[in-house]
């Protein structure tokens, strides 16, 4: 890459950097308790622009190293703390953070850094996984309750889900078509923000929900 452009790649997530940096400190002064709607706007604005400046140097890496996507974004999993568990047929997958609203379209943030942890999961498995075929996806998400308020206890219809269901359907589905997969959702109160999700054969389901789960 010409060592101009370069600079000036850099300067510009620089610039968005400060621009987050102003971001944090104005949500260091709202007063969350009176004014939720203020917290919650700027708040997403924040995260928005906190995901711009990942892609951006992600990029960057990308096309000026010789560090390879699999392996950066192996290492991004593994920092991020995405965690996959299988326990009694059931895999879970667990990212910490909430899903981003669906207009927003920056599920890659995510999927690309689950896709990665889930490659190495199925790959470093003693014995094949077997694929799910009639199933229940559940996800579950979960509001720190510190930051509960008005605005953030969004609807499930406005969540972004595709792209996560699109990779869990690479390696762990026969199919994510609607004959063969249902989607479940549950929205709850935690110590963090966390995403959850459970993949799981149909007849479990019943035992898991009534299990509270």
């Amino acid at each position: 890459m010409d060592r101009q452009v370069l600079l000036r790649k850099i300067m510009g997530a620089g610039d968005e950097i400060r621009r987050l940096q102003q971001d944090i400190i104005a949500l260091q002064s709202i007063d969350i308790v009176n004014y939720p709607e203020n917290y919650s706007g700027l708040s997403q604005q924040a995260a928005i622009r906190s995901e711009l400046i990942t892609q951006k140097l992600r990029g960057l890496v990308y096309s000026t190293t010789n560090i390879s996507k699999a392996e950066y974004l192996q290492n991004a999993a593994d920092e991020m703390e995405i965690r996959i568990i299988e326990t009694g047929g059931i895999v879970e997958i667990e990212i910490p953070c909430l899903l981003p609203h669906r207009r927003k379209k920056q599920t890659g943030i995510i999927a690309e850094p689950l896709y990665a942890a889930l490659s190495h999961f199925v790959s470093s498995r003693n014995s094949p996984l077997k694929r799910f075929g009639h199933c229940v996806i559940c996800i579950s998400h979960l509001y720190d309750k510190k930051l509960f308020g008005k605005g953030r206890n969004r609807d499930h219809d406005n969540i972004e889900i595709k792209g996560i269901i699109d990779v869990i359907n690479t390696f762990l589905l026969t199919d994510d078509n609607g004959s063969l997969c249902d989607i479940f959702n549950k929205s709850e109160i935690s110590d963090r923000d966390l995403t959850r999700v459970s993949v799981m054969k149909k007849d479990m389901f019943p035992g898991w929900i009534l299990g509270g789960q």
